[in-house]
């Protein structure tokens, strides 16, 4: 590890190291290695997303790797599991932090996310956390992927109001997932454009429970016009399983993007409400039908590297993509000895910066990057998901 980690920081004398070096200059076999590290749940109740956010790592360096790397530096990704426990995320960040490397990309879910977190200092490292659900401190160190949990509430009211799908349930596990997702709702149904809405019912559910026909009922005795689900994985299961045997499958129903999944989809296929939507960034969207071309480029060159690996384009893969082509992107601008201050500087003045997710515009105030216009509601058609909204979850598609 050692070595590896001595690596990282290592730079050249060779002028191919140079940032914006052309491919044809490159000297990638006589340049030491630019390794990224990276602590991901490749076991554990995360590894539905670590498993592959690690051959997502793999891939973009791969693809990096074979158009240059940076400046002629070939990315090594140094990736170790965190188990999905906080403690194993702090016993492998803690030495690669002492030995001072600039930044670390941290995953896959929100516990052993801010484990890892609480570590970084003014001076470093620039931590990414792969987990949407992170909302970094103005200022900080830390950066999180995806879309945050008040750009999906705001996106599904949006399209649910302009369906006048106004009185609405939620049912919401009692993790991490499914409280932050209350609690934004509740929050977001204040805002005055959702002035008309009104959550009739709201039931909670152990995530380890095997049936929730209870929580159901009192919902479907509320009779809403939408149901919103706010768990993800396996207990999703649970709730439709629910709502089918009560017949509640004609009930509208959105849930979180972290349930886009085609493995997930296609295994709850029999019992699936009729109308299941998704809030979902343009990586979920063939590049047809993406507008800017810019991040229709990205998605087009994410769907080639993902379906070569046999995967399914979507948020598991899509959480490690963005974050390590954006830190790769400030290597490649600031250098192989950047320093974790340096990047920090870059990434908090991105413009307009293309990738999988939309286009990202960051601030010192805001480490996600992302707006509502990056936002599409979308339906499973039982193979690929099919845009349901314009951007922002606006009505008319398109």
């Amino acid at each position: 590890m050692a070595g590896a980690i001595a690596l990282a920081a290592c730079g050249s004398s060779s002028a191919a190291s140079s940032t914006g070096t052309s491919g044809a200059a490159v000297t990638a076999k006589t340049l030491t290695p630019y390794v990224i590290h990276a602590i991901v749940s490749k076991t554990g109740a995360g590894s539905v997303l670590g498993t592959r956010e690690a051959q997502a790592l793999q891939l973009l360096a791969d693809q990096v790797n074979s158009k240059g790397g940076i400046a002629g530096h070939p990315i090594k990704m140094s990736i170790q599991d965190n188990q999905t426990t906080p403690a194993t995320a702090v016993s492998l960040a803690t030495p690669l932090i002492s030995s001072g490397v600039p930044f670390i990309i941290n995953g896959s879910i929100i516990a052993p996310d801010q484990a890892v977190d609480a570590l970084a200092g003014p001076n470093g490292p620039f931590i990414y956390d792969l987990s949407p659900i992170e909302n970094p401190s103005p200022g900080s160190m830390v950066f999180a992927a995806g879309l945050p949990l008040r750009l999906d509430a705001e996106a599904y009211l949006t399209f649910l109001k302009s369906k006048n799908l106004n009185n609405i349930a939620e049912i919401t596990s009692t993790d991490g997932t499914g409280v932050g997702g209350y609690q934004q709702l509740v929050t977001t149904l204040k805002l005055p454009q959702f002035s008309s809405m009104h959550l009739v019912a709201h039931q909670t559910f152990d995530p380890n429970s095997v049936n929730v026909t209870t929580q159901l009922s009192v919902i479907k005795a509320a009779n809403p016009q939408a149901l919103i689900i706010w768990t993800t994985g396996t207990p999703l299961g649970t709730v439709l399983n629910g709502m089918a045997s009560l017949g509640m499958e004609n009930i509208p129903t959105v849930t979180d993007n972290g349930n886009a999944s085609h493995a997930l989809l296609t295994h709850f296929s029999s019992v699936l409400p009729k109308a299941l939507y998704f809030p979902t960034p343009p990586l979920y969207l063939p590049p047809s039908d993406i507008t800017n071309a810019s991040v229709k480029a990205q998605v087009a060159a994410f769907d080639t590297a993902v379906t070569s690996a046999g995967g399914h384009p979507g948020n598991p893969w899509g959480l490690a993509w963005d974050p390590a082509n954006l830190l790769i992107g400030a290597i490649q601008k600031l250098g192989v000895n950047a320093t974790a201050k340096q990047i920090q500087n870059y990434m908090e003045h991105l413009n307009n910066v293309p990738g999988v997710y939309g286009l990202y515009n960051t601030s010192s105030s805001h480490h996600h990057g992302l707006t509502i216009s990056d936002i599409y509601m979308t339906t499973w058609n039982g193979n690929s998901f099919v845009k349901a909204s314009g951007a922002g979850g606006s009505a008319t598609a398109g």
